[in-house]
């Protein structure tokens, strides 16, 4: 039987870089090639990244949960 399930997830990524090198871009990329290498332990489960981006809005979030 063939099933599927979207999924949301969080991230919080860390790291030492340039100041004035865009970090944000540079670990997107690096987490979409983390979640592609990954992929070769489940050769039978298909994985597809719709979109990463940025939650700019995560202070916000933490603020409100304490």
């Amino acid at each position: 039987m063939h099933k599927g399930i979207r999924l949301s997830l969080k991230l919080w990524a860390e790291g030492e870089d340039e100041p004035a090198h865009d970090f944000a871009k540079y670990t997107m990329q690096a987490i979409q090639q983390m979640l592609a290498a990954g992929g070769s332990l489940y050769p039978q489960l298909r994985v597809d990244v719709r979109s990463i981006e940025e939650d700019k809005d995560w202070d916000d979030e933490e603020k409100q949960a304490s």
